[in-house]
Protein backbone atom coordinates (compact mmCIF):
# COMPACT_ATOMS: atom_id res chain seq x y z
CA UNK A 1 0.00 0.00 0.00
CA UNK A 2 1.35 3.46 -0.86
CA UNK A 3 0.28 6.83 0.49
CA UNK A 4 -0.43 9.99 -1.43
CA UNK A 5 -0.53 13.49 0.01
CA UNK A 6 -3.06 16.04 -1.20
CA UNK A 7 -1.99 19.62 -0.57
CA UNK A 8 -4.59 22.37 -0.04
CA UNK A 9 -3.04 25.52 -1.49
CA UNK A 10 -4.01 28.98 -0.22
CA UNK A 11 -5.54 31.41 -2.71
CA UNK A 12 -3.82 34.72 -3.44
CA UNK A 13 -5.60 37.66 -1.82
CA UNK A 14 -7.54 35.53 0.66
CA UNK A 15 -7.16 35.37 4.46
CA UNK A 16 -4.51 32.87 5.51
CA UNK A 17 -2.41 32.25 8.64
CA UNK A 18 -3.39 35.56 10.30
CA UNK A 19 -2.97 37.75 7.22
CA UNK A 20 -3.53 37.88 3.47
CA UNK A 21 -1.88 35.22 1.30
CA UNK A 22 0.36 36.90 -1.29
CA UNK A 23 1.87 33.94 -3.15
CA UNK A 24 5.14 32.07 -3.23
CA UNK A 25 8.54 33.62 -2.62
CA UNK A 26 12.07 32.49 -1.88
CA UNK A 27 13.93 32.87 1.38
CA UNK A 28 17.18 31.25 2.50
CA UNK A 29 17.36 29.37 -0.82
CA UNK A 30 14.00 27.65 -0.26
CA UNK A 31 10.45 28.15 -1.50
CA UNK A 32 8.07 29.79 0.98
CA UNK A 33 4.47 30.96 1.20
CA UNK A 34 4.24 34.71 1.81
CA UNK A 35 1.60 36.30 4.06
CA UNK A 36 1.20 40.04 4.59
CA UNK A 37 0.01 40.82 8.11
CA UNK A 38 -2.68 43.36 9.03
CA UNK A 39 -1.74 46.85 10.13
CA UNK A 40 0.81 49.32 8.88
CA UNK A 41 3.48 51.59 10.24
CA UNK A 42 4.92 54.95 9.20
CA UNK A 43 8.36 56.00 10.37
CA UNK A 44 12.09 55.39 10.19
CA UNK A 45 13.61 52.11 9.06
CA UNK A 46 14.83 51.00 12.50
CA UNK A 47 11.44 51.79 14.07
CA UNK A 48 9.75 49.85 11.23
CA UNK A 49 11.99 46.82 11.85
CA UNK A 50 11.05 46.86 15.55
CA UNK A 51 7.34 47.36 14.76
CA UNK A 52 7.31 44.40 12.32
CA UNK A 53 8.85 42.16 15.00
CA UNK A 54 6.17 43.27 17.48
CA UNK A 55 3.56 42.12 14.93
CA UNK A 56 5.13 38.66 14.87
CA UNK A 57 6.71 39.17 11.47
CA UNK A 58 9.46 41.04 9.71
CA UNK A 59 9.86 43.58 6.94
CA UNK A 60 9.66 42.02 3.48
CA UNK A 61 12.73 41.37 1.37
CA UNK A 62 13.09 43.09 -2.01
CA UNK A 63 11.88 39.90 -3.70
CA UNK A 64 8.92 39.76 -1.28
CA UNK A 65 8.05 43.37 -2.17
CA UNK A 66 7.90 42.46 -5.87
CA UNK A 67 5.56 39.53 -5.09
CA UNK A 68 3.40 41.79 -2.92
CA UNK A 69 3.24 44.48 -5.61
CA UNK A 70 2.38 41.93 -8.30
CA UNK A 71 -0.24 39.98 -6.36
CA UNK A 72 -1.78 42.10 -3.58
CA UNK A 73 -0.87 45.74 -4.29
CA UNK A 74 -4.43 46.81 -3.40
CA UNK A 75 -3.59 45.91 0.22
CA UNK A 76 -0.99 48.75 0.24
CA UNK A 77 -1.15 52.51 0.08
CA UNK A 78 0.27 53.91 -3.16
CA UNK A 79 3.47 55.22 -1.56
CA UNK A 80 6.97 54.13 -0.48
CA UNK A 81 7.31 51.08 1.79
CA UNK A 82 10.42 49.84 3.60
CA UNK A 83 12.07 46.54 2.86
CA UNK A 84 14.09 44.67 5.45
CA UNK A 85 17.20 44.89 3.27
CA UNK A 86 19.94 47.42 3.75
CA UNK A 87 21.62 48.97 0.74
CA UNK A 88 24.93 47.15 0.23
CA UNK A 89 27.95 49.17 1.25
CA UNK A 90 26.01 52.01 2.87
CA UNK A 91 24.76 51.20 6.35
CA UNK A 92 22.61 54.34 6.52
CA UNK A 93 20.40 53.32 3.55
CA UNK A 94 17.75 50.62 3.00
CA UNK A 95 15.67 49.54 0.01
CA UNK A 96 12.13 50.83 -0.51
CA UNK A 97 9.37 50.10 -3.01
CA UNK A 98 6.63 52.36 -4.32
CA UNK A 99 3.27 50.59 -4.46
CA UNK A 100 1.93 52.85 -7.18
CA UNK A 101 4.71 52.55 -9.74
CA UNK A 102 6.46 49.38 -8.57
CA UNK A 103 9.85 51.14 -8.52
CA UNK A 104 12.49 50.09 -6.04
CA UNK A 105 15.09 52.57 -4.82
CA UNK A 106 17.09 53.09 -1.66
CA UNK A 107 16.31 55.66 0.98
CA UNK A 108 18.08 57.04 4.02
CA UNK A 109 16.99 55.06 7.08
CA UNK A 110 16.06 58.25 8.95
CA UNK A 111 13.40 59.09 6.35
CA UNK A 112 9.80 58.22 7.07
CA UNK A 113 8.24 55.49 4.92
CA UNK A 114 5.32 53.12 5.36
CA UNK A 115 5.89 49.51 6.38
CA UNK A 116 3.93 46.26 6.39
CA UNK A 117 5.02 43.12 8.20
CA UNK A 118 5.14 39.72 6.52
CA UNK A 119 5.55 36.11 7.54
CA UNK A 120 7.08 33.38 5.43
CA UNK A 121 6.25 29.71 5.83
CA UNK A 122 8.33 26.97 4.21
CA UNK A 123 6.05 25.35 1.69
CA UNK A 124 6.49 21.86 3.17
CA UNK A 125 5.44 23.23 6.60
CA UNK A 126 2.05 24.27 5.26
CA UNK A 127 1.08 21.07 3.56
CA UNK A 128 -2.42 20.54 4.85
CA UNK A 129 -1.98 16.84 4.51
CA UNK A 130 -4.82 14.54 3.74
CA UNK A 131 -3.29 11.10 3.50
CA UNK A 132 -5.18 8.52 1.58
CA UNK A 133 -4.18 4.90 1.15
CA UNK A 134 -3.98 3.53 -2.36
CA UNK A 135 -3.54 -0.09 -3.30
Amino acid sequence: MSESVVEALPQIGHPFQGGIYAGKTTHANAAHHLVVLPGEFNGTWSAAVAWAQEQGGELPSRVDLLILWQNVRDEFRSTWHWSGEQYAGYDEYAWVQHFGSGYQLFSHKDNGCRARAVRRFPIDQLTNSVISATA
